[in-house]
């Protein structure tokens, strides 16, 4: 019994996915339309026509601290992501607190973007959001019951479709212009006004967060995994950034204002309902590519860390073909917890629960992040005249990390920054608890072994 249950724990997922689908999996994660509805849209009513610009610089910062996970994906291939770093790399207590806030970024992250598509998607089709963020995260919740093939084959579709769709709608824009093409630097550019457009505009790219707790299923994850999560920041910022331009440009053209503006409705008007069909598909889709993508990353966590003894042992059992089903099934559930009790709490106002969740999740990513800059700064230590490229990137990247989390504290609602860090302070308490109850049970071990010793004398 005790061999097969060791055999069981030194069983891993089978390395079955390329980099493309990686990649394509990832990028639904970032939910490119939907990030263009909501915070690009964000970007532009701080800063005007500098929008576009803003959200480069902002895929730029974000690549800061992509490149610290580059670094570190290089050096660990196991599944789990930033708790794997964590735990190899600072401690087993800051290990699982950072496996903990991921959870709870990634759960809420993946949920809001249901609720976010559910909100857009009933705006325009007037049913009830709710009765549209079931079927999103039944799909999504399929998909990931098969496993991470057919989830891989369905993202290249859907993302590849959603590409051409921006990329058309970007082009249709311009197009109404007759492709005029304005200055994205204007010279009367208000500095602190930028600042907040680009911590919006760094809201984008930041899907690429999925991609690390799948390192244990990818084929090749030393080369694989970095190459992947430079592509989706670079390749979503930067597709975002030409939207939100060819959107401007249109705007700018025809002296709109953006104060009241519903981009779906001004599609409708200027393209007809033809593209708004599209729009609207590439919104569901949006929804069900971002939730399929936090759904695996989150089971391949729960994995991990019951494979490290944080979490029940059934967790951290495969099923041949589809990976960890257990962990998939539990993610599920959490994710329908958060979307009906967003939709309830709300009164089911879609909008409100996602702008809640979504600033949950930000938060939490900012800590996860920080995590990982500080798991490099002392990686970099024990070589630092041979790593000093790493430390300076690890030091660049906590700076930013803190600049960007202590200005989403000041400008969050109290109410959430106390969930935040009452999760913070749980999630201590429950790695202390954990610490406490093995050192015990070592304890009895040793006195059982002892006891045992003296009776055979």
């Amino acid at each position: 019994m005790a061999k097969s249950l060791e055999k069981v724990r030194k069983e891993e997922p089978k390395r079955e996915i390329g980099i493309l689908d990686l990649v394509f999996i990832s990028l639904g994660g970032q939910s490119p339309f939907l990030s263009v509805l909501t915070y690009g849209v964000a970007v532009y009513l701080y800063v005007g026509q500098a929008a576009s610009l803003a959200i480069v610089l902002g895929t730029l910062l974000v690549l800061l601290n992509g490149l610290v996970v580059y670094r570190l994906s290089r050096k660990f291939t196991k599944t789990g992501g930033y708790y794997t770093y964590a735990y190899y790399s600072l401690s087993k207590r800051l290990g699982f607190e950072t496996g903990w806030l991921y959870l709870l970024y990634s759960t809420m992250y993946g949920s809001a973007y249901v609720l976010g598509a559910s909100y857009i998607l009933s705006t325009i089709l007037e049913i009830p959001s709710l009765l549209i963020a079931l079927p999103i995260l039944g799909i999504s919740s399929l998909f990931a019951v098969l496993g991470i093939r057919p989830t891989a084959k369905y993202a290249i579709v859907a993302s590849v479709m959603e590409i051409g769709m921006m990329s058309a709608l970007a082009v249709l824009f311009m197009g109404s212009t007759h492709f005029y093409l304005y200055n994205p630097v204007p010279s009367n550019l208000n500095l602190s006004s930028l600042a907040l457009g680009i911590l919006f505009g760094s809201s984008i790219p930041t899907g690429y967060g999925s991609i690390t707790p799948l390192s244990g299923e990818v084929k090749n994850p030393e080369k694989s995994v970095p190459k992947a999560i430079v592509t989706v920041i670079l390749m979503g910022g930067l597709l975002a950034a030409f939207d939100i331009y060819g959107i401007t440009d249109h705007l700018i053209y025809f002296h709109m204002s953006a104060n009241n503006l519903d981009l779906l409705h001004l599609i409708e008007d200027r393209f007809g309902l033809l593209t708004l069909a599209f729009v609207l598909f590439a919104a569901a889709n949006d929804g069900i590519l971002a939730t399929l993508s936090y759904l695996m990353s989150t089971s391949r966590t729960i994995f991990a860390m019951a494979r490290g003894g944080f979490l029940p042992e059934s967790l951290g059992k495969l099923n041949p073909g589809r990976g960890p089903v257990n962990a998939v099934l539990v993610s599920i559930v959490a994710f329908f917890v958060i979307v009906l009790g967003g939709e309830l709490l709300s009164n089911f106002n879609a909008f409100l629960a996602f702008t809640v969740a979504g600033l949950v999740s930000l938060l939490s990513n900012l800590f996860v992040h920080l995590a990982s800059d500080f798991s490099l700064f002392k990686i970099s230590l024990s070589k630092m005249s041979k790593r000093v490229g790493w430390l300076t990137l690890s030091i660049g990247a906590i700076l930013f990390s803190c600049f960007e989390l202590f200005l989403s504290i000041s400008k969050s609602s109290p109410v959430i920054v106390y969930f935040f860090m009452g999760s913070i302070i749980l999630g201590f308490l429950a790695a202390e608890v954990m610490e406490m109850s093995k050192a015990e049970d070592k304890a009895e071990d040793r006195g059982g072994e002892s006891t045992h010793s003296q009776a055979e004398v």
